[in-house]
This record gives structure tokens, C-alpha cells and sequence, in this order.
């Protein structure tokens, strides 16, 4: 499966993927404000890589959707993304959305870039409702891109993240289907 935006293209990871994500989410600057903290072993990573190609190619129902994205114009990768299903049902479902970038990438614009096609397809190919994200209080860049495509902040949660030895808070926020017209299915 891929996706494409203006200047990106998403694909779902594959085996020669592998260093390439490795080194985003084991990089402690990447992974400053993330929920878990940054892979220190391979060993470690492997189990989750394995888990995403195990879900690749999965059609009915995926429980999460992970990509690997790159700049259209040369391929290099720029980072990963993910959709992950909360809830289905007959009426839409719920999803939540992430990305990491590689930090050269920072402030290019394409974490906007990349969560605006997220909410694309979230809404009108896999039919969700609604879809969420969420930060630690202080990646003060990670929320300017949740305000910038149109979700709205649903609340703190104090204390909800801990990191590097104390607990943090975390911001939500959240956009509906009907709130968000440009995504409409066609």
C-alpha cells in the first residue's frame, strides 16, 4: 500500500527498512518527547519491526497502519508515520495518528504534510469518525501541527507520560469527519 502527498510518498516498511527506522527511534533526539523512550539495543527494536511487517498486507480490519516515508523527489527517507485503529464499528471508528521525523527534516513543514494525508486517508479510505493524536506538553511543534490541521484540543492529562524519570503531561487533541469537509469520502 502507498500514499502520496505533494512532496512525500508513504509506503508500508519493508525488510531493508529496517536500519533506517532503527536509527529514527533509537536516536534520544527524536525520541525526546515520545512516549516510550528510545531504543538502546537492536535486540530490543526487533520485536517491534517484526510486528510491523507481520501486519503489512493485512486487509480487513488492520489494527494499525505504519509507514515509511520518504521525499518524493529523491527517496530519502524522511521519517515514519502511523495510523493505529482504536475502535470500528458500522458507524466509522476512531483512530490515532503519529509520525517521528528525522530531525534535518524538522520544520520543513512535513509533519503537517504528513498528518493531513494521515487524516486523508484515515477518513476517506479506511472510514474513521473520528482521529486523535496526542504529545507530551511541551513539543510545543508537535501541537502547532495538530492545530494546523484543524484538530481541536480535547484536554491535559496530568501526569499521564512518564519520562526520564518524572511524569509529564499530555496534550490531546482530535478532529470528527464532520468537522473536517475537505475530507469527506467521494
Amino acid at each position: 500500500m502507498t500514499l502520496h502527498s505533494e512532496r512525500l510518498l508513504f509506503r508500508e516498511f519493508q525488510e531493508a527498512d529496517r536500519p533506517l527506522l532503527y536509527q529514527l527511534l533509537s536516536d534520544p533526539v527524536v525520541m525526546r518527547y515520545a512516549y516510550h523512550d528510545a531504543y538502546e539495543a537492536e535486540s530490543e527494536f526487533q520485536p517491534y519491526f517484526d510486528r510491523i511487517l507481520r501486519n503489512n498486507g493485512t486487509v480487513d480490519r488492520r489494527e494499525e497502519y505504519k509507514f515509511a516515508v520518504f521525499l518524493a523527489s529523491n527517496h530519502r527517507f524522511v521519517g515514519m508515520c502511523d495510523l493505529e485503529i482504536e475502535q470500528f464499528g458500522e458507524s466509522g471508528g476512531n483512530a490515532e495518528l503519529g509520525y517521528f521525523l528525522a530531525p534535518v527534516f524538522w520544520g520543513c513543514g512535513y509533519a503537517t504534510e504528513i498528518a493531513r494525508e494521515l487524516l486523508r486517508f484515515g477518513f476517506s479510505v479506511i472510514g474513521m469518525h473520528r482521529v486523535s493524536a496526542r504529545c507530551h506538553a511541551d513539543n510545543a511543534a508537535s501541537e502547532n501541527v495538530m492545530k494546523k490541521i484543524g484538530m481541536s484540543r480535547e484536554g491535559v492529562f496530568s501526569k499521564a507520560r512518564y519520562k526520564n524519570g518524572a511524569w509529564h503531561d499530555e496534550l490531546r487533541y482530535a478532529i470528527t469527519i464532520a468537522n473536517d469537509k475537505r475530507h469527506l469520502p467521494r
